[in-house]
């Protein structure tokens, strides 16, 4: 494995562990893992300085935040059929609610739906 895949596996265990202990729901949980892996992915490849996660829940929905260093946003792009990437933030798309940028563009940031509440006690990774 190389670094960049080693910090992504971590984030999406980190995550994983944490969604077990809200006890979400099988999709919404493997949801989030596809979106920190791509998020994360992305701040390694294409952002700059350390990335931090952060994954609130409340309000029926889960909250997803990547940050680094960069203040180029992320943006979708067109991959061609032969292209090895580019598809990241498709799927990002498509298993949240919605999904942008914050924070002068350091920040990406989705929103998953759940269909559970939050529990009384609420943590961050």
């Amino acid at each position: 494995m190389t670094p960049a895949s080693i910090h992504v596996a971590q984030a999406r265990g980190t995550t994983a562990a944490l969604l077990r202990q809200w006890a979400l729901p099988d999709t919404p949980a493997g949801d989030a893992q596809l979106v920190v892996s791509e998020l994360v992915t992305n701040a390694i490849s294409h952002g700059s300085g350390a990335v931090r996660l952060r994954v609130r829940y409340g309000n029926h929905q889960l909250r997803i935040e990547v940050t680094d260093g960069s203040t180029t946003p992320a943006k979708r792009r067109r991959a061609g059929a032969n292209d090895l990437g580019g598809r990241g933030l498709l799927l990002v798309a498509d298993v949240s609610h919605r999904w942008g940028v914050a924070d002068n563009g350091r920040t990406t940031y989705a929103v998953i739906p759940t269909l559970t509440e939050a529990p009384p006690c609420r943590r961050t990774t």
